[in-house]
C-alpha cells in the first residue's frame, strides 16, 4: 500500500499542478504562492494554524484555497475557508498589506474545482460573511477584478458591484484600520465621509479627514479601491438607492440605526402627499439619511426648493453623501446641496408646501436651544406655561411641522398611535385639528421599523419594534394665532370624511420589510385616489372594506370627550389583511 503524501507534498504535487495548467495560477514562486504559510490567529489570540494556500500579487492577497481530499465535501471545505476568512491575519503588513483579506475563495475536493466570492452579512452585530458561488476564475481574470492587471481600466458600478465590490470592502478597510471587530456608527461615519470627500475634491481628497486620519497601510487601500473603480460614472439613483439600503444594513442588529425609513414607505408617503411641481418647496426637518428629500424630487421638486436638517452629525453626512450621490453632484455642487446640520426645531420659516418624514419621538427633549424653539413654538400645550425639559420631543416635532407649513401645504409625518388616544396629548390633538384638516390616517404593523432604525431614543420613549405607528397626513388651513393656540373652536363640530386604513400583521415577515409591506401600501394608495377623486371606496378583493355608519349618538359626542360612549361596530378583518374605510367622524380616529 502506497504511503499517504503529506499535507503539503499533496498541495504542491496535485492542487498546485491542477490550478496552474487549466487557469495560469502561478506554481514555483514562493512570494505569489504560500502553503501552510499564513497563520490563522484565534479571537482571544495566539496561533491556531494555517491555511492550505493562499495567492498572492504585489504583496497582496486575492485568493484563498481550502484543499480535501476527495473523500470530503465542498460544504466541509468552505466552513472552514470561511473560518479562515473571519480570521485572516489583516493586521499583519507581512500578510495582507491593505488590511483586507482576499475577495475570492475556493474549495478543492480532489481534483472538482469551486470559487466563492464573500460579501457581508450586515444584519448581525458583528458582521458574517455570506458567499455565493461564482465561475471558475483563470489568475489573469483574478487579476483584473482586484485592478492589478496592467491593461486594468476603473469599472463604473452597477448597484451590486457596488455593493459587495465597493462598499463592502470600503468598510472592511475602515474597521480594520480602526481595529473595531464590530460596524459602529463611528465607522459607518468614516466610510460615508470618505465617499463624499472623494466626490468633493476628487484626486486632492486624500488631503482631507477621515483619510488623513488612517493609518499608511488604510490610505493605501482606500486609495486603491478608488483608483479600481470610476465611481464618479457610477453615480445615480440606482447606486444612491444602494448606498443607503447597505447603510440601513450597517445599522440592522448594531442597536445604533436612527435615522432610516424604508423605502417602500418613503414613497407611499410622498405619494399621499401627491400634487408635486418643480416649484413645491419640501421640508424634513429631521432628515436622517435624506430619503423624503430624493423621493419628493423623484416626483419633479427642483433641487433648490428642497430642505433637509438634522441635528445629528451622522445622519447629516448620510443624507448629503446619499444625495450628493443620487442627484451625480461632484466639486463645488457638495456644498450647495439642500442639507443643514442644525436643530431641526429652530425656525425654518413658514411657507412650505409640504412637511414630510419620520420625526423624533421620544418622551423627553434633550437637544438644548429650548429658548429659540419657544420663540417660533406655541407654549407647552398642556398648559403649565413653559418650556422646560420635561416637554417631549415629538409634542414640539409636530408642533414644529404645523409652524413651517403654509396655508394650504401638507403634512406627512409618522407618528406612534399614541398620539391619537393619550389623554396627554389632548390638548396637542386640539392644536393639530385648529390648524389643519386630517386627510389621512394609515396604521402600520408592528415589526415596520427595527429596533432602533427610526427614531432617536430618548428617555425609554422612542420608537421601538414593539412601538405601533401611522402614517398621518393632513392640510394645514388656519394660520398660527401664538396667543391663542387653540382658539375658540368647539372641537365636537369636527365632524367631516377621513380616510382611514390600517395594514395588519401579515401571516410571515420573512425577507426584507417592503416585500410584503409595499403591496398592502399599493393597494390602499389605489383607494385613496379612488376616494380622492369620487369620495367613494373602490372594492378590491384583495383588500377587505369596512363600511363604517356612525350612529346620531356618538356623532354628537365631543370629540375628546372622556365619558363612556357606544362603541361603533366596526368589522375585524382576518389578521393578515389590509383594512380600509371612511371615517365620518374625528371621535372615531382621536379616542
Amino acid at each position: 500500500m502506497p504511503t499517504p503524501q503529506s499535507e503539503n507534498s499533496y498541495i504542491a504535487n496535485e492542487i498546485l499542478p491542477l490550478l496552474a495548467g487549466g487557469f495560469g495560477y502561478p506554481i514555483h514562486d514562493s512570494e505569489r504562492v504560500k502553503i501552510n504559510d499564513v497563520p490563522i490567529f484565534r479571537p482571544s489570540g495566539g496561533r491556531a494554524g494555517t491555511m492550505d494556500i493562499v495567492y498572492y500579487h504585489n504583496g497582496e492577497p486575492v485568493l484563498l484555497v481550502e484543499a480535501k481530499r476527495k473523500h470530503k465535501s465542498h460544504e466541509v471545505a468552505l466552513g472552514e475557508a470561511l473560518k479562515y476568512l473571519l480570521n485572516f491575519p489583516v493586521r499583519y503588513k507581512e500578510f495582507a498589506p491593505s488590511g483586507i483579506p482576499p475577495k475570492f475563495l475556493a474549495t478543492t475536493v480532489g481534483k472538482e474545482i469551486k470559487f466563492y466570492k464573500w460579501s457581508y452579512d450586515y444584519s448581525k452585530p458583528i458582521p458574517d460573511f455570506l458567499t455565493e458561488e461564482v465561475d471558475i476564475l483563470p489568475f489573469a481574470k483574478l487579476l483584473e477584478y482586484y485592478g492589478l492587471s496592467e491593461q486594468y481600466e476603473a469599472r463604473t458600478l452597477d448597484t451590486r458591484g457596488f455593493r459587495a465590490d465597493f462598499f463592502d470592502e470600503l468598510v472592511a478597510i475602515i474597521k480594520t484600520d480602526a481595529k473595531e471587530q464590530k460596524i459602529t456608527a463611528e465607522v459607518i461615519k468614516k466610510v460615508s465621509l470618505q465617499i463624499l470627500n472623494f466626490l468633493a475634491y476628487g484626486d486632492k481628497f486624500a488631503g482631507q479627514p477621515p483619510y488623513i486620519g488612517l493609518t499608511i497601510q488604510g490610505q493605501k487601500a482606500v486609495r486603491d479601491l478608488f483608483d479600481r473603480f470610476n465611481l464618479v460614472a457610477s453615480l445615480g439613483a440606482d447606486i444612491a438607492h444602494e448606498f443607503r439600503r447597505a447603510i440601513l444594513r450597517s445599522f440592522q442588529g448594531g442597536g445604533f440605526n436612527q435615522y432610516l425609513t424604508e423605502q417602500c414607505i418613503i414613497a407611499f408617503m410622498v405619494d399621499l402627499s401627491g400634487g408635486f411641481r418643480p416649484e413645491t418647496r419640501v421640508l424634513d426637518f429631521e432628515c436622517g439619511s435624506g430619503g423624503f428629500l430624493a423621493a419628493a424630487v423623484e416626483r419633479g421638486v427642483s433641487l433648490e426648493n428642497i430642505r433637509g436638517v438634522d441635528i445629528e452629525e451622522l445622519p447629516y453626512i448620510v443624507a448629503k453623501t446619499y444625495l450628493a450621490m443620487y442627484f451625480k453632484k461632484t466639486g463645488e455642487w457638495i456644498d450647495a446641496l439642500p442639507v443643514k446640520k442644525e436643530n431641526g426645531l429652530l425656525d425654518q420659516g413658514n411657507d412650505w408646501d409640504v412637511i414630510i418624514g419620520n420625526p423624533a419621538g421620544g418622551n423627553k427633549y434633550e437637544h438644548g436651544d429650548l429658548a429659540k424653539i419657544g420663540r417660533h413654538l406655541d407654549r407647552d400645550l398642556d398648559r403649565n406655561g413653559a418650556l422646560d425639559d420635561n416637554f417631549s420631543e415629538y409634542n414640539l416635532s409636530i408642533q414644529q411641522a404645523v409652524a413651517s407649513a403654509n396655508v394650504g401645504g401638507k403634512i406627512c409625518l409618522i407618528l406612534p398611535e399614541g398620539f391619537f388616544s393619550n389623554s396627554h396629548d389632548e390638548f396637542l390633538r386640539k392644536y393639530v385639528v385648529r390648524h389643519c384638516k386630517v386627510l389621512a390616517v394609515v396604521s402600520l404593523p408592528r415589526g415596520v421599523f427595527k429596533k432602533g432604525t427610526s427614531t432617536r431614543r430618548q428617555g425609554g420613549g422612542a420608537q421601538t419594534a414593539s412601538m405601533k405607528m401611522s402614517i398621518f397626513c393632513a392640510q394645514k388651513v388656519r394660520d398660527l394665532d401664538k396667543k391663542n393656540p387653540l382658539g375658540n373652536d368647539d372641537f365636537s363640530a369636527l365632524d367631516y370624511p377621513v380616510f382611514m386604513a390600517s395594514v395588519n400583521e401579515p401571516e410571515s415577515k420573512s425577507g426584507a420589510v417592503c416585500e410584503w409591506l409595499e403591496p398592502q401600501l399599493a393597494l390602499i394608495f389605489d383607494q385613496w385616489r379612488e376616494w380622492g377623486a369620487t369620495h367613494e371606496l373602490k372594492t378590491i378583493s384583495r383588500v377587505e372594506i369596512v363600511s363604517v355608519e356612525p350612529d346620531k349618538k356618538a356623532h354628537r359626542l365631543p370629540l375628546f370627550d372622556k365619558k363612556t360612549t357606544d362603541k361603533i361596530k366596526k368589522l375585524k378583518p382576518p389578521a393578515h389583511k389590509s383594512t380600509t374605510k371612511i371615517s365620518e367622524s374625528l371621535e372615531d380616529i382621536f379616542s
